[in-house]
Parts: structure tokens; sequence; C-alpha cells
């Protein structure tokens, strides 16, 4: 009993790190994309510069959190609850 409680606590920390990773890292890519939209307009050298940026933006909100929470649900709902309450903290600070 004393293993699935911790098992569970340590779930739920891993959802919240990778949670702020995730935010963190997606902050930087769409700072990224607005500046190559500046630079370069809508053209080939906007989409291939940014073409990563979109895919791990991509890979943070909907795979990654699939991925998780078929591991454990606990920690797939602790990441995405961090990513969606920083996004909209982010958000509301602009």
């Amino acid at each position: 009993m004393l293993n699935n409680v911790l098992s569970q606590i340590l779930y739920g920390i891993s959802g919240f790190l990778f949670g702020i990773f995730a935010v963190r890292n997606s902050h930087k890519f769409v700072a990224k994309i607005k500046e190559m939209r500046a630079v370069h307009g809508l053209s080939i050298t906007f989409i291939l510069k940014t073409l990563p940026a979109f895919l791990f933006f991509l890979v943070a909100l909907f795979v990654f959190p699939i991925l998780f929470y078929t591991r454990t649900p606990i920690g797939g709902f602790v990441y995405l609850a961090t990513f969606i309450f920083y996004n909209m903290k982010g958000r509301a600070r602009k």
C-alpha cells in the first residue's frame, strides 16, 4: 500500500516537472516562430525554419500526454493541468 502511494506521488511530481519543461520550451518556440515570421513572412524559409518548433509543440501538447497517461493517469492529469495552467498564466501576463 505504501509502495502504491509513493509511486503515485512520484508520478504526480514527474508530471509536474515534465509539464514545466514543456511550457518553458513551448514559450521559447512560440517566440521563435513569431520572430521568424517577422523576418521571413509566410515563405518556404519560414516553414522550414519553424517546423521543428511546431513539431515539438504538437508533441508536447498531444503525443506526450497520451503516452504519459497510458503509464499513469495521475501523472498525465498533473502534466496537462500544469501545461494548461502555466500557458493561461503566461497569456494573462502578456
